[in-house]
Order: structure tokens, then sequence, then C-alpha cells
């Protein structure tokens, strides 16, 4: 992991994360690598945070080269590790609006679906199937099943159709792991992985909507509350009286008609409004 030290480990016996502030120091840690299984050993230097770092002394694994651990595989590891600690929280999303457009008359509106809101979780879980695809995080929420993808290069997206999601009355959200500032974690001595992880993804995380669970609703009521008025319908109800400076014709123009006069075809050059 280049960018970030190595922020916990697994235990050798148990499989459990461990913390590097919770890990005796160096190779009494009993801790592998999450990303390639090669034995770790724990740091705790005084200038630089807690860590874990491969075992530079181990000859049967070239973690170097082969592991795949990175830093945003290691917040999504630490995202699902959580799980149990978002019931009763709160979680920052973000606004929502879509594009719809009329058949009616061609219009095309935005529909404010949310303007971000902060929520209670009632449940969490992890690693949950959503129509045979794999989703990290469920929420729910309000009674709403909040679906969380957590987003990083290599992994499949997760692409579920609108119309299941709104069958199941339920919303995705994506949860961009590259928003994680691994600087302002470095820089904190203080803060645990554990807890900048679980500030980001309940705060501090770019998360965009995929569909949200009132969308259907709003765009029910966008249709519904829609006046359209056919050209032929305004005529009159839009309509300003008009002069003409030639042949003194006065007539009054639709708001889509040409600023012409009827009778003479002089220009809105030669023309006064009543």
């Amino acid at each position: 992991m280049n960018e970030l030290l190595i922020p916990f480990g697994y235990n050798k016996n148990t499989g459990a994360i461990v913390e590097p502030e919770d890990a005796e120091s160096g190779r009494a840690c009993n801790c592998i690598c999450p990303g390639c299984r090669a034995p770790l050993v724990s740091r705790h230097p005084k200038v630089k945070r807690a860590h874990f770092a491969h075992d530079s002394k181990n000859k049967t694994e070239n973690p170097l080269k082969d592991c795949p651990f990175s830093s945003a595989v290691a917040i999504a590891m630490m995202a699902r590790n959580l799980v149990d600690e978002y019931a009763g929280k709160s979680l920052s999303t973000p606004e929502h609006g879509v594009m719809h457009s009329y058949e009616c008359c061609g219009k095309t509106d935005q529909v404010i679906v949310s303007r971000g809101a902060i929520n209670t979780i009632d449940s969490a879980e992890s690693n949950v199937s959503l129509v045979d695809q794999h989703v990290d995080l469920k929420f729910v929420i309000g009674g709403y099943p909040i679906y969380i993808d957590l987003v990083y290069a290599g992994k499949h997206p997760v692409s579920v159709r609108d119309e299941v999601l709104q069958e199941n009355k339920a919303g995705l959200l994506s949860l961009y792991c590259s928003s994680f500032s691994t600087s302002d974690f470095s820089n904190n001595r203080d803060m645990r992985f554990s807890e900048a992880v679980l500030n980001f993804v309940l705060v501090n995380g770019f998360k965009d909507w995929g569909f949200h669970p009132r969308e259907a609703s709003c765009l029910h009521n966008k249709v519904l509350n829609h006046q359209c008025r056919k050209s032929s319908d305004l005529v009159y109800g839009s309509s300003r009286k008009f002069q003409c400076m030639v042949c003194d014709l006065t007539w009054e123009k639709a708001f889509f008609q040409p600023f012409v006069c009827p009778e003479c075809n002089a220009t809105h050059l030669y023309q006064r409004e009543l």
C-alpha cells in the first residue's frame, strides 16, 4: 500500500481484524496481511502513527510484488467490518434530481427528489445479495432499504434496473472510496483507522444516488401537477393587443404568432402595443 500504511491486519488464529493500536509490537502481533496473507509486523513509532508492515524477513512471500492490498480495498474491508456500528447513527446523503420530459408538450423539467438529508440508520447488514448481485452494505432507514455500493478501481459497480428497486421501495447509493482523505488520516495520529472509515461512510465520503426510494413518487406527483396547454389554447389567454401604424389595423396577437401585421404585412417596426 503506497498511499496508506497498512492500517489493520488479520489475527492468524481467529481471522478477526486487529488495529495496530491494539497489537503487540513486532512479530508478536501474530497478524497476517488482509491482501496477500503474508506475515505482518506491528510498528509503533514515536513520530508516525502506529501501523503494520510486511515482515521483510519472511522468505516465502513476495508482498511488494504480489500483494493486492490498497487504500481503497482497506477502506472497503473496514467499512464492511464496521457493520455492527452503524445502527442508531446518522447517515448523510446527497441531493438528488432527475430530468423528465413530458410527452404531452415535450417540455423538460428537473425533478428534485432530495435536497440532501441526514437520517438515522435503523439497522445494517454487510455482504448482502440484490438480484443476484453482491452489495457491500444494506442500511434500513425509515423502513426503506438503502443499498451501499463501495466503488473503487477494479471492482464492478452494482447495476440494477430502476424498476426492480422501485418494486422493492429501495434505494441504491454509491460511495466512492477514492474520496477518502488519506493525508488527513495520516496527519491525525490520535484517530484510529476504524474511526476514520466510520466517519467516511456516514459523513465525509462522496456519495451519489443511483436510485432514490422516493424517485418514482416524486416523478408521479410532478406529472400529475404538470399544467400543459397547447398553443391553440393560448391565442387569447396569453395574447396582447397591437396596432399597425401603416394601415391602422388593431388586432390581438398570441405569443406564438409572428410580429407581422395580418393586413399589410408591416413588420414589428411599424407596430405599437395598446
